[in-house]
């Protein structure tokens, strides 16, 4: 089962608690439930694209350029193609099923290639 059709089942399922139990109730639900996942993620993860934007204003004082490629693949699971660069580089690609997922990767590869 692909992760987006996951987490709109857990969306759906918290939002019905929270409807018919109350915010308390779903509170202490979240809790039980994903708490040992919640302690494995409290240290601060900062995604590459973020990584990259931080470098970008630091460096050059404007932002990354993303421009999506292509797109294609069927409706229920299409390929992005996008493309990443900052002032005076080249385009990095990458692809995903989604434009985010697709940019998050290029913004990946675009700081492998920094640190090279």
């Amino acid at each position: 089962i692909e992760n987006k059709i996951v987490s709109d089942c857990c969306e759906a399922l918290i939002g019905a608690i929270y409807f018919d139990q109350g915010l308390n109730i779903v509170e202490k639900f979240i809790l039980k439930t994903w708490k040992s996942h919640i302690k494995a993620s409290a240290v601060t993860f900062v995604d590459s694209k973020t990584k990259l934007q931080e470098y970008s204003l630091k460096k050059f004082k404007i932002l990354p350029i993303y421009k999506l490629l292509e797109n294609s693949g069927p409706k229920h699971k299409p390929i992005f193609k996008v493309g990443v660069r900052l002032q005076n580089s080249e385009f990095v690609n990458a692809v995903g099923n989604s434009k985010k997922e697709a940019q998050q990767k290029a913004a990946t590869l675009f700081l492998k290639n920094i640190d090279k």
